[in-house]
């Protein structure tokens, strides 16, 4: 929080978690006026928005959402949502002020385009997002954050993150390990196993989701995942440590093997689904396998060094916009 030292900030922090239970353990039916939970330049962020941004990242319905925030003990892990939004609107009032606020058309035609793609009507992509525990609005939503997320990259840092094919051959070189066809590798992976039917299988998705995401959240980058199994069991105790041996990288889950294509060996992933549960996967060695040519992998890792450097390029605005802005707890 800005001017204000470490004794204040956690009494904030205190006061944003005793004010969402608060809020939280209201039937929202009975709730008529919605609670301020910061004001970010005197712009208020509210409950139902925090509670809005816990169901669209976990993927669950916004009264689990209640329940969610009801039953968090763990001030950092709320702040997390609450900080998510502030950034949110710092970077949307930027825009407004630059006249390049991100319009519905604008997310109309990005919708449109995804439907086109997936060959599905409005009605059948709504069915698709609500098995995926989302709305359209939500959604919309998503797409409008992403959307301006771009827009201020390229307004203050399109140079900072533009990748010249020098730089892509060079990382080409540096990385060769990574673009193999083929070959072994042996994983560390925390598996979050989920019933395909049946009476809970939602609910047991959403805990999966969420100590995912909680251990992800809270062991370091030079941490191995064992280190988190402990965190992850308390909150999903069907918690499955898998690895060990060398596999042959086509044997794995298609979604398994895109996220070993983006990680360098030591690397860990973010967590993420598949079938039959949530991963969040180390690669702790390769061997074997045919290199790959540069033209084979050049657009894909074009595309992902852009990524990288739009990532810091928007943590740096971020920061650079929080410096000068006021962010407080209203109680």
């Amino acid at each position: 929080m800005k001017g204000h030292g470490n004794s204040r900030k956690k009494k904030l922090l205190a006061c944003v978690v005793a004010l969402l239970l608060l809020l939280s353990a209201v039937p929202a039916s009975s709730r008529v006026i919605d609670g301020v939970v910061a004001l970010v330049n005197n712009e208020p962020i509210t409950y139902s928005e925090v509670r809005e941004e816990v169901a669209a990242g976990l993927g669950m319905p916004l009264g689990d959402a209640d329940v969610f925030l009801r039953d968090q003990s763990d001030i950092e892990s709320v702040l997390r949502w609450v900080n998510s939004l502030v950034e949110i609107s710092l970077v949307r009032a930027e825009l407004k002020k630059k006249n390049q606020s991100v319009s519905d058309g604008e997310i109309d035609r990005v919708l449109e385009n995804v439907r086109k793609a997936n060959k599905v009507s409005e009605e059948q992509f709504a069915e698709l997002l609500s098995a995926e525990g989302t709305t359209l609005a939500a959604y919309r939503n998503r797409i409008r954050m992403q959307l301006e997320r771009g827009a201020i990259i390229r307004e203050r840092k399109l140079k900072e993150v533009t990748v010249t094919e020098d730089e892509v051959r060079d990382f080409f070189r540096e990385n060769p390990e990574r673009f193999v066809s083929g070959g072994e590798v042996r994983l560390e992976a925390l598996f979050f196993p989920l019933p395909q039917t049946g009476s809970g299988a939602e609910e047991k998705m959403v805990r999966a989701r969420y100590a995912a995401y909680h251990v992800a959240t809270s062991i370091r980058r030079d941490q191995t995942l064992s280190d988190g199994l402990e965190i992850a069991r308390v909150l999903f105790p069907e918690v499955e440590v898998v690895g060990g041996n060398f596999v042959s990288v086509d044997d794995l889950l298609p979604e398994v093997q895109r996220e070993i294509r983006r990680l360098s060996t030591g690397e860990r992933s973010e967590p993420f689904p598949t079938e039959t549960g949530v991963y969040i996967i180390r690669v702790a060695e390769r061997r074997g396998g045919k290199p790959l040519e540069f033209a084979q992998v050049k657009d894909f890792l074009s595309e992902e060094l852009m990524d990288r450097r739009s990532e810091k390029a928007l943590e740096d605005i971020i920061a650079d916009l929080k410096k000068s802005a006021s962010i407080y707890v209203r109680l």
